[in-house]
């Protein structure tokens, strides 16, 4: 007899806060360590000489890395289970964070970049997860509750490091080492085995080509990765970008912003996340489609950041970054929502890892292009870039029909 969780699209499902709670812990404490870290990797790198070039191509080799890696990590847990591959990847970014706080030179930041890259599929592994484990009518909900762990994540691990960075720039590091350890120990401790052998999809190799070609060919599910890249590509343009557009353009109370304040804006950002994503998401799916909010969340977007191309001040860029992170917020975990429920559940790890891949693919691109305009002062080319792509996904909206027509499961 098949498990209730195994069969998350019966009326048997676990309640969903028995899936949740384990996975919001476990996705909280890793972004935590996370937002330690990240937005003040910029400034750590540049202590070792590093241009806004190469910042931006330390980011996207930790990108690169991970798009090798998040197709094969996503299908070998379809076939071992969630479970111990998210204790792999978990592992992996310990190991790299404790390389990054123990690196003298640059090549050495790198290679701690590469080592955290090919073992990342901590999120996309927990996004399968999930799929696995909800009912589709309860997934947008439940995704926007993994989204706001993330974000709760965002807004504790930037205010945290920013606060750490007092006492120099290596404190917040070895802060991220202790809570990816934490992560460990809570996926061990907390996060039920869930999915079993005889639940899982066929076994082929780890490196599924030919199945990471279908879903770009299935329509089903090719309108959505594309609507996903360029939400990733502005993503990651802004991840990569906003604490050098602080550094260069925004000044408060007349200085240059440095590594604390930028730890506090990434915090709200955060903070945005966290409330649309905890408390807004669940209300806003009951009262719109999927698809008026994924539209809503890129034109959010695209007007937030090309506001943010006027901004000089740090209560303005507040405000303008309160518009595009709102739409981001809520459209992030629709339209992932949205892909789980357009396939089977003996692909939900594939998908989930080609989705990762997909957001490795803009990750490895648009550091390169923000490095580029930084490089040169192109500080309101770096907000108007996000803003026209942003555009673009709300006109493609209209367009793809996985969009329009109700979710078929493939």
């Amino acid at each position: 007899m098949t498990s209730a969780i195994q069969t998350p699209n019966t009326p048997f499902a676990p309640p969903i806060g028995k899936v949740l709670v384990p996975v919001f812990l476990i996705v909280f404490t890793d972004i935590m360590g996370y937002g330690l870290m990240i937005p003040l990797l910029p400034f750590y790198a540049e202590h070792f000489g590093a241009s806004a070039f190469t910042v931006g191509m330390l980011l996207s080799v930790f990108a690169l890395c991970q798009l090798l890696a998040g197709p094969p990590l996503g299908q070998l847990s379809d076939r071992i289970g969630r479970k111990p591959v998210l204790v792999i990847s978990q592992i992996g970014t310990l190991a790299g964070y404790i390389l990054l706080a123990l690196s003298n030179t640059l090549w050495l930041i790198f290679l701690a970049r590469i080592i955290d890259g090919l073992t990342a599929g901590n999120i996309s592994v927990a996004h399968a997860y999930v799929s696995d484990n909800t009912a589709p009518q309860q997934r947008t909900k439940a995704f926007g509750i993994v989204g706001a762990a993330f974000g709760l994540g965002m807004l504790v691990g930037p205010s945290l490091g920013g606060l750490l960075a007092r006492h120099s720039l290596t404190t917040p590091i070895w802060g991220a080492c202790v809570l990816s350890a934490l992560s460990i120990v809570a996926t061990a401790i907390l996060l039920p085995k869930g999915i079993k052998a005889e639940h899982k999809g066929p076994s082929e190799t780890l490196l599924p080509v030919k199945p990471i070609l279908d879903c770009f060919r299935d329509p089903a599910t090719s309108g959505i990765f594309f609507l996903l890249s360029l939400f990733y590509f502005v993503f990651n343009t802004f991840i990569s970008g906003f604490a050098l557009f602080l550094a260069g353009r925004v000044t408060w109370g007349g200085e240059p912003i440095g590594p604390q304040t930028a730890g506090f804006m990434f915090a709200y950002a955060g903070l945005l996340n966290f409330f649309f994503q905890a408390i807004a998401l669940g209300h806003l799916v009951r009262w719109f489609r999927e698809r008026t909010l994924v539209f809503t969340g890129f034109l959010l977007m695209a007007i937030g950041f090309g506001l943010l191309s006027l901004s000089h001040t740090v209560l303005v860029t507040l405000v303008f970054l309160t518009l595009s992170h709102s739409g981001a917020a809520v459209l992030r975990p629709t339209i992932t929502a949205r892909l789980s429920k357009r396939v089977s559940p003996q692909r939900q790890g594939l998908v989930m890892g080609v989705n990762q891949s997909v957001m490795s693919i803009a990750s490895v691109l648009a550091p390169l292009v923000v490095g580029l305009l930084i490089n040169h002062g192109l500080y309101v080319g770096w907000a108007l870039w996000m803003s026209v792509i942003a555009a673009a996904g709300a006109f493609g909206v209209s367009r793809i029909s996985s969009m329009r027509d109700e979710p078929a499961v493939s």
